[in-house]
């Protein structure tokens, strides 16, 4: 059993090591994540329907293993489920390293098994780390530690595909996903100063006290407990939703009405992802007022919000659409940086120990089973709909959502 003492100690210096290992793994994923569609297309002669069975592999599992994901943090310590998902990574970097080793069949079989190896990670990840943090941490220090992951991962993200395609270029495709590995085996050394923590460590008399029946529905029932989560879970998912609607219609839509490059389309996508980082820094730097409830429905509400003006944006058109579009997604990220760690500091004191895995894997299957469907509504809409009308349309919407967390029982959250 871990003591108090022990405790404290780890946490000083798990402040540091796990933003660090964050970042690692995070870069190494994205790293992958960009170069894996890339060579399957480029070197493998992938089409458009092996892309999208890629894409599934990398999402679909962390949805259909959630409930199981939930169980192994209950029954492990917490230790051992990181350094595992960690370890899970390198396996499927060394094996992508491998794929141009082969004939391109296999070689896209491996790229596969390869995704479906990194979605079981993701999902134990996601959920070990929400069971950690609050378990290691003192309440107090619950968003800086969020905010710390938050930069971690967002800087990771906006610079892994830069350099990523520049390692590709100068080195190949093999020695980058070696280095991927190399960079996961990284955080695999920061994370041993993980305690062994249990998940489901509420004792009685000595004893671990057992946990209800982890399933779904009992773990969506969690985030629909309270008049908060309730509201927080049903603006993620109409966020997520809304979201990948207007991603699958958005490219088609800005080539079509404004004067978008490449070079342009990347320039915004990397300034905006940026500002998901600054969000994150900025979060624990706001008013006091702010972090809180009111910061939590404040920034929930121009996140979605955000969404309305990359509408008109895109539905005006020109060089000012353009900028419009520039602007909402600036808006979107860094509210979205701030809000992230608003909501996750709130649910891990909202949320109790011993419920905490079921709850979060629930909660990231059903965000997650937004994706594909907003998609695939995207992609239908697209062929019925004018793009630039359909997106319009669906930004207005969003404004639903927006109102929605400005809500009085969310305000007054702590």
């Amino acid at each position: 059993m871990t003591t108090n003492a022990e405790l404290s100690r780890h946490a000083k210096s798990l402040a540091t090591s796990l933003p660090v290992a964050n970042f690692l793994s995070y870069f190494a994923i994205a790293a992958v994540e960009f170069s894996v569609p890339f060579v399957a297309v480029s070197s493998l002669g992938a089409n458009s329907l092996v892309v999208a069975v890629l894409g599934v592999c990398r999402f679909a599992p962390q949805v259909l293993l959630a409930r199981h994901a939930a169980r192994i943090v209950e029954r492990y310590d917490l230790r051992t489920v990181m350094l595992s998902s960690e370890l899970l990574r390198v396996g499927a970097f060394v094996l992508s390293a491998l794929a141009l080793a082969v004939s391109s069949g296999i070689g896209l079989g491996i790229f596969a098994l390869a995704n479906i190896a990194l979605a079981c990670a993701s999902i134990l990840t996601s959920v070990a780390t929400q069971a950690l943090v609050p378990a290691v941490f003192a309440d107090e220090k619950l968003p800086s530690i969020y905010a710390r992951l938050g930069v971690a991962e967002s800087t990771a993200d906006a610079a892994a595909p830069f350099l990523t395609g520049l390692g590709l270029a100068a080195i190949g495709v093999s020695p980058t996903f070696s280095l991927a590995a190399a960079l996961a085996l990284g955080a695999c050394g920061l994370l041993l100063q993980i305690p062994r923590l249990y998940a489901t460590a509420d004792t009685v008399g000595g004893e671990r006290e057992s946990a209800p029946p982890s399933t779904l529905r009992r773990g969506l029932g969690l985030n629909l407990r309270t008049p908060p989560l309730r509201i927080i879970t049903t603006w993620a998912v109409s966020y997520n939703f809304g979201q990948c609607i207007i991603e699958a219609l958005l490219l088609i839509a800005l080539i079509d009405r404004t004067p978008v490059t490449a070079a342009s389309y990347g320039v915004i996508r990397t300034c905006a992802v940026l500002f998901a980082a600054v969000g994150s820094w900025t979060a624990e730097r706001l008013p006091t007022s702010l972090r809180s409830g009111l910061g939590t429905a404040v920034f929930g509400c121009g996140a979605v919000a955000s969404y309305a003006l990359l509408g008109v944006g895109v539905y005006l058109g020109g060089m000012q659409g353009l900028v419009i579009v520039l602007v909402g997604f600036v808006l979107d990220e860094f509210c979205s940086g701030v809000v992230l760690v608003r909501i996750q500091a709130f649910r891990a004191r909202a949320i109790t120990q011993k419920d905490r895995p079921i709850a979060t894997a629930a909660y990231r299957a059903v965000n997650l089973t937004a994706v594909p469907a907003g998609f695939a509504v995207g992609g239908v809409a697209g062929l019925l709909l004018n793009p630039a009308s359909a997106i319009l349309a669906v930004g207005l919407l969003m404004i639903l959502p927006a109102a929605l967390i400005l809500s009085r029982s969310v305000r007054e959250s702590t």
